[in-house]
C-alpha cells in the first residue's frame, strides 16, 4: 500500500519537518525544513547515499532543533514492535522478551492488545524488520496533551505484556519513512505501508486509555528561564538522603510514615511516595524500598506503576491523602515539595581529570573544551557552573556562579610577570579567554573583582567572595601539578623551529593549538585571525596569477618567503615597490600579503608610525612578513637608518633604568619587509650620501606598472571588499606543511638559491638579493604545490631574475678614490679655505697677503708657493665618519701615493689680518702627480702689464 501518504496522515498541518539520514552509528545528517517538497528531496538524496531515512512524527515550532521544547504539535500516537529471533528471546534482566519472532507474531499481538484495551486497529507499516503502528488523530494536539496519554499507553503495554520498544513513547521520536529502505540487512529491505486506518478523536483515544483519572496528579508544565532550567539540571535529589533526614526528625514525616506502613499502605499514599522516589537519582532502589513488604509486591509491577507519574507530588497532595501527616513538620509552609530535602549537586563527570564540554566554534564546528577538575570543596554542575559542597551531607550545596569559569593554566609574561589564563563560558557570547596577572588574582580582592567584572563575570557581592576563593584555590592546585609556561613574546619560529606562532595560535606538526598572547603580542594578535571563506580568499589572490602581473605576484610571495628567510642565513632585507601615482595597486599588494596570515590592512605599518613603533612591530612579527605602506616622506637619513635597521635583525640595545645593565633585547627578527613608495628610495639614498652602497644592496626596488590585466571595477570589488572579508586561512596551512617537511624545504631553498646565484652570477655584495629571490620563489613553489595559489612560477621566476639584472645596472658597485673623497670635501667646504703663500715680501720683509680668505670657519689652508695643503684633522675625520667612509683607509691610500706628509700642529690662519692658534692638521704634498689640480682653487689675478 505504498500509495498511502503516511506523513500527511500522522503529522499536523503546521510546523517544521524533521528528516534524518543515518549511516552507521555516527554518520547522522539532520535537516529541519519548512516544506514537504524539501522533505521529499532530502529523502531521495539520503536513499541514494545508502542511508536509513527517518522523520520526526511531531512538527516543530522553529527550524533550530529537534528538542521536545521545540515541538509545536502532534497528530498521532504510535508504537514500535521489534521482530526477529534475537528479539523473541527472554531477557535475563527483565524476564521479558524485547519483541516477537516475526512480523506476523507482532501484528497478532498488536491486534490482541487493541481488543483488550479498546483501541481501533492502527495503520501498520513494515519497517523492514519490525512493525510501526500509528493511531492517526482527527485534530492536532499539544505536547502537554500528548505526553500523559503516551505515558499511559506505554504503561498499558507493560501491564498487558505487549512487547514494544519503550523508547518510542517520547514526543520527539523519529520513525522510518515508507518508500525508503532498511539498510541494516543485505540486501536492504523496503519500508512500506501494510494497512491503512481511519483517524480517531483525541478524546475517544484518551478515554479508552483511562487517562482522565490521572490528570489530577499530573504536574502542569511551567516555563522556566534558560538559567533556571540549567540550574535545575544541575540539582538532583537523593531519596536515601530524604529518608535519613526524615528519620532524624529533619525531613518529611509523610514519607517516614509511608515507609513504615508499606505493608498495609493504601495505593493513593503509595503513589505519593513513589512520585518522590521516581524523580530521585536512586529511583530504582527507592521504588523497590517503598514497595517491598506489601502482600501484592512485584518488582516489575512497582516500576510499571510509576510510568504514568508526571512529576513529584507536592506537600498539599500528601496532606490531602493523609490528613494530619504533616503535623509537626519543621518545614511546614517553608517548602512546597519534599523532594527538595534530598537536593544535591549533579556533578559533571570527568574524563582524565577534565570535564569535556562541546561548544560551537567557527562555522558551528564543535570544539571540545577540557575544563580542569575543580579544587575541593568546589565542584562543577552537570550543566556547568561552580558549586560549593556543604560540610555536612544534610546541607544544601551553594551555587557560587551559574556559568563555567575556570583557570586554564599559568604562564610567565616577561613584562607582567606570572599571569593566569582564565576562560568564561557565556550562553550567548560563547567562550571568552582572558588573562589576569597573579598580582591581581591574589594581591587585591577588589582589583580581581574589577577585572573579572570587566571580562563579563556578573555576580553578587556574596558570589564574588566565593569566586575569589575559587580562583585562589585553583591557582594553588595548578601550582602543584605543573610549572608556568613561558608566554610568547614574538610570532614566528619557536622551540628550535618545531613550532610557529601566528597570533594566538601555535602551529605544530600535529595540529594547531591555542597560545595565549603576551602583553607584547596581544594587540597584534587580534589582527592575526581567520575570517570568511578560504575559497573566496583564493578567488581574490589567484588574480595575481594573470600574465602581466608578475611584479605584483613576486611582491605577494613575500608572505611565503618571509618565514623561510631565516634559513638563508640573513637577518633581514627589504623589497620596495614604487610608482609615482596612486591607483596602481601598491597598497593592495601589502594587504594581499598580510591576508595570508590575518587582517589585510590591520597588520600594515603606516607612514604616521614612528621609527620606534615600526621597530617594535618588526620585533613582534619576527618571521612573519612586515609590510610598511608609504615610505615616500621619509628623509634620506631615515631611509638609511631603516635599511640598516631592518637588515640587521634587531632593535637598539637599551640600558636598565635601575642599574648599569643592558635590558634583554626581544626586538629581534629574521624576515623580509615589504614597503611601498611613490619615489625611488635608491635616489633618495644617493642624495643623502655620496656612496650609499651598503643601504642599497639591502634593498630590492622595482616599479609596479599600471596594468589592464584585471578590469578596474572587478579589481575594486575583489580587493577593496572581498579580500577584506576573507583572510587568514592560508598561513596555518602553509606553515604546518613547512614544519612537517622542514629539512626538505631547507634543501629546496638551498638548491633554488644556488641556481639563482649561478645563473645571475651574484656576488657576496648581492647576498641580500640572492636570499630574497630564493625565499620568495621557494615559498611560491610550496604554495603552488599545496594548491594555495595557482600561479605560473616559471613565469614569475623569469621576471624576477630579469628584474635583478636590471637593478644591478642601476646600482653599480661604487669606485671610490681617495682623491675623489678629498675633492668632494674641498668642494663642500669652498668657503672654509684660506689660500696664501707661505713666503715673505723681499722688499718689506712682511708676510704676503692672502689670495683668498674664508667666509666661514677655517678648515683648510693651501700654499701655492710650497704646494702644501693643510686640512683640519678633526673636521675631515668627522666628515668621513658622517659619510660612512673609513678614515684610516683614506690616509693609508694617501701614504701609498706619496701625497701624505704628516699630521701635526699648524697655524692655519698665518697670513691673515687676524691670526689664531695652531690646530692639529693633516699635511699633503699637492705636487704629487696623482694629486688634485689645486690650480682650480687659486683665484685669477689681473695682468700688471
Amino acid at each position: 500500500m505504498n500509495h498511502v501518504d503516511l506523513l500527511s496522515i500522522v503529522q499536523p498541518a503546521d510546523g517544521w519537518f524533521a528528516v534524518l539520514g543515518i549511516k552507521g552509528e555516527r554518520d547522522v545528517r539532520q535537516k529541519l525544513v519548512a516544506t514537504r517538497e524539501e522533505v521529499d528531496t532530502y529523502t531521495e538524496q539520503y536513499v541514494a547515499e545508502g542511508r536509513n531515512v527517518f522523520f520526526g512524527v511531531a512538527k516543530y515550532e522553529t527550524g533550530q532543533n529537534r528538542q521536545k521544547e521545540n515541538v509545536k504539535a502532534l497528530r498521532s500516537f504510535w508504537v514500535d514492535i521489534d521482530c526477529g529471533i534475537a528479539k523473541a528471546v527472554v531477557s535475563e534482566k527483565t524476564g521479558r522478551p524485547d519483541g516477537y519472532i516475526d512480523q506476523d507474531a507482532g501484528i497478532a499481538a498488536l491486534r490482541k492488545f487493541c481488543k483488550t484495551v479498546g483501541l481501533p486497529i492502527p495503520l501498520i507499516v513494515n519497517s523492514g524488520r519490525g512493525i510501526h503502528a500509528y493511531w492517526p488523530l482527527t485534530q492536532d494536539i499539544s505536547r502537554q496533551e500528548w505526553e500523559p496519554v503516551a505515558s499511559r499507553l506505554s504503561a498499558l503495554c507493560v501491564v498487558h505484556n505487549f512487547y514494544v520498544d519503550p523508547a518510542v513513547f517520547e514526543v520527539a521520536r523519529i520513525l522510518r519513512i515508507p518508500g525508503t529502505f532498511n539498510f541494516k540487512d543485505n540486501p536492504p529491505k523496503q519500508v512500506e505501508v501494510l494497512s491503512d486506518a481511519d483517524p480517531i478523536e483525541f478524546e475517544e483515544f484518551r478515554t479508552a486509555l483511562g487517562v482522565e483519572a490521572l490528570r489530577e496528579i499530573a504536574v502542569p508544565e511551567r516555563r522556566k528561564s534558560n538559567i533556571a532550567e540549567k540550574l535545575q539540571d544541575n540539582n538532583v535529589s537523593r531519596f536515601s538522603k530524604i529518608i535519613r533526614r526524615s528519620l532524624k526528625g529533619d525531613g518529611c514525616q509523610q514519607l517516614v510514615s509511608a515507609y513504615e506502613e508499606r505493608a498495609s499502605l493504601q495505593e493513593v499514599r503509595w503513589f505519593d511516595a513513589l512520585s518522590i522516589a521516581k524523580f530521585c537519582v536512586d529511583r530504582d532502589t527507592a521504588i523497590q524500598k517503598m514497595s517491598h513488604g506489601h502482600p501484592d509486591y512485584d518488582p516489575a509491577r512497582a516500576l510499571d506503576k510509576t510510568k504514568h507519574i508526571m512529576g513529584p507530588h507536592n506537600c498539599a497532595t500528601f496532606e490531602r491523602n493523609n490528613p494530619g501527616g504533616c503535623y509537626g513538620c519543621p518545614y511546614l509552609g517553608k517548602i512546597k515539595n519534599p523532594i527538595v530535602l534530598g537536593r544535591e549537586v549533579a556533578e559533571s563527570e570527568t574524563e582524565d581529570g577534565n570535564y569535556v564540554v562541546p561548544e560551537a566554534g567557527e562555522d558551528d564546528v564543535p570544539i571540545d573544551y577540557r575544563i580542569p577538575e575543580y579544587p575541593f570543596p568546589f565542584v562543577r554542575g552537570k550543566k556547568g557552573g561552580i558549586y560549593l559542597k556543604p560540610e555536612k551531607d544534610e546541607e544544601t550545596p551553594v551555587l557560587v556562579y551559574e556559568h563555567d569559569l575556570y583557570l586554564v593554566k599559568t604562564m610567565t609574561d616577561p613584562e607582567e610577570g606570572d599571569v593566569l589564563v582564565m576562560r568564561l563560558h557565556l550562553p550567548r557570547e560563547g567562550v571568552r579567554e582572558f588573562i589576569i596577572t597573579q598580582k591581581q588574582a591574589v594581591g587585591d580582592a577588589g582589583e580581581l573583582r574589577k577585572m573579572l567584572a570587566m571580562k563579563g563575570v556578573a555576580a553578587t557581592e556574596k558570589q564574588f567572595k566565593q569566586i575569589i576563593l575559587f580562583v585562589t584555590m585553583s591557582l594553588k592546585a595548578i601550582q602543584y601539578k605543573r610549572k608556568a609556561e613561558l608566554m610568547r613574546m614574538q610570532f614566528g619560529w619557536a622551540d628550535n623551529d618545531t613550532k610557529f606562532i601566528i597570533g594566538d595560535r601555535e602551529v605544530c606538526f600535529d595540529g594547531i593549538f591555542h597560545s595565549p598572547p603576551s602583553s607584547t603580542t596581544r594587540d597584534w594578535a587580534t589582527h592575526l585571525h581567520v575570517a570568511g571563506s578560504y575559497e573566496k580568499w583564493q578567488e581574490v589572490i589567484n588574480l595575481y596569477g594573470r600574465p602581466g602581473l608578475e611584479p605584483h605576484a613576486f611582491a605577494v610571495l613575500t608572505a611565503f618567503g618571509a618565514p623561510l628567510f631565516k634559513f638563508t642565513g640573513q637577518s633581514g632585507a627589504i623589497i620596495n615597490v614604487i610608482h609615482p601615482t596612486s591607483g596602481t595597486g601598491k597598497t593592495t599588494l601589502l594587504h594581499a600579503t598580510n591576508s595570508i596570515y590575518g587582517h589585510p590592512s590591520g597588520l600594515c605599518a603606516i607612514k604616521g608610525d614612528t621609527a620606534n613603533a615600526k621597530t617594535q612591530q618588526l620585533g613582534v612579527f619576527n618571521n612573519l612578513p612586515f609590510c610598511v605602506d608609504e615610505i615616500t616622506n621619509m628623509t634620506g637619513a631615515g631611509l638609511s637608518e631603516m635599511s640598516y635597521n631592518m637588515s640587521q635583525g634587531r632593535g637598539k640595545h637599551r640600558m636598565k633604568a635601575s642599574s648599569n645593565e643592558l635590558r634583554k633585547n626581544t626586538t629581534t627578527w629574521q624576515t623580509i619587509s615589504l614597503c611601498s613608495s611613490n619615489a625611488s628610495v635608491y635616489e633618495k639614498l644617493g642624495l643623502h650620501k655620496n656612496h650609499p652602497d651598503g643601504e642599497m644592496m639591502r634593498l630590492l626596488e622595482y616599479k609596479i606598472e599600471t596594468s589592464d590585466a584585471i578590469p578596474v571595477d572587478y579589481a575594486k570589488q575583489m580587493f577593496d571588499f572581498q579580500l577584506l572579508e576573507n583572510y587568514g586561512h592560508a598561513g596555518p596551512i602553509y606553515i604546518q606543511w613547512v614544519i612537517n617537511n622542514l629539512e626538505d624545504v631547507k634543501r629546496t631553498l638551498k638548491v633554488v638559491q644556488e641556481k639563482v646565484d649561478r645563473e645571475l652570477k651574484l656576488t657576496q655584495r648581492e647576498r641580500f638579493w640572492s636570499a630574497k629571490l630564493a625565499a620568495n620563489l621557494t615559498g611560491g613553489m610550496i604554495a603552488r604545490r599545496l594548491k594555495i595559489i595557482n600561479w605560473d612560477m616559471q613565469r614569475i621566476y623569469a621576471w624576477a631574475t630579469s628584474m635583478v639584472v636590471d637593478t644591478r645596472e642601476d646600482v653599480d658597485a661604487p669606485n671610490i678614490s681617495t682623491m675623489a673623497i678629498l675633492g668632494d670635501y674641498l668642494n663642500r667646504n669652498i668657503h672654509n679655505i684660506l689660500i696664501v703663500n707661505d713666503g715673505v715680501d723681499s722688499r718689506s720683509n712682511l708676510e704676503l697677503g692672502a689670495d683668498h680668505e674664508p667666509k666661514g670657519a677655517l678648515y683648510v689652508r693651501f700654499e701655492p708657493d710650497t704646494k702644501r695643503l693643510f686640512v683640519d684633522h678633526k673636521h675631515f675625520r668627522e666628515d668621513c665618519i658622517k659619510s660612512q667612509i673609513n678614515y684610516k683607509e683614506v690616509i693609508k691610500d694617501f701614504k701609498k701615493c706619496g701625497a701624505y706628509i704628516a699630521t701635526g700642529n699648524k697655524r692655519l690662519s698665518k697670513g691673515m689680518a687676524i691670526t689664531t692658534p695652531s690646530v692639529y692638521c693633516i699635511e699633503f704634498d699637492t705636487s704629487v702627480g696623482e694629486f688634485l689640480d689645486m690650480g682650480v682653487f687659486v683665484p685669477e689675478t689681473e695682468d700688471a702689464g
